[in-house]
């Protein structure tokens, strides 16, 4: 009896962890959208970080990990990137990133500057996703959000 509990139990896990898999797949891919918030990075400059940003989910064949990178635009001409990691939460539909994002400061040198943090939730099976942005900078709006969908 213990043998087919056994053998039971088995095809019960394995059937869990297919019949999950397009679920997950469903974050994989090209996700966009748009935010609000500002801060200012020198005396006299505004960006608004997350405006507009388009960033993709992968799994990266160097870490084995779950990346969430991608670009952002304001309507200023302000530039930038963000990376993070994406880590799958205790609720089913739901998997976080949690990263930096950087700006492309045209006074400075080619390279990114970090800016501040963020997290982004994706709520795959529904295709949409929400979240918050922190700054080093001074800033009116003191967290920033942004939201989006899955386009790809």
């Amino acid at each position: 009896m213990l043998k087919y509990k056994k053998i039971i139990l088995t095809v019960l896990a394995a059937a869990v962890i297919l019949g999950a898999a397009p679920a997950f797949a469903q974050l994989y891919g090209t996700w966009k959208g748009d935010g609000r918030g500002n801060c200012y990075p020198h005396p006299g400059v505004v960006i608004y970080p997350w405006q507009d940003w388009k960033g993709e989910v992968f799994v990266s064949p160097d870490e084995d990990i779950i990346l969430f990178t991608g670009d952002w635009y304001d309507a200023l001409g302000n530039h930038g990137i963000f990376k993070g990691r994406v880590e799958f939460s205790p609720i089913p539909e739901l998997a976080i990133a949690k990263g930096s994002w950087f700006w492309f400061d045209p006074t400075g040198t080619a390279e990114p500057v970090y800016g501040g943090d963020f997290k982004m939730n994706f709520w795959f099976t529904m295709n949409r996703c929400d979240g918050h942005w922190t700054t080093i900078w001074p800033s009116t709006s003191a967290e920033g959000t942004m939201k989006g969908k899955k386009v790809e």
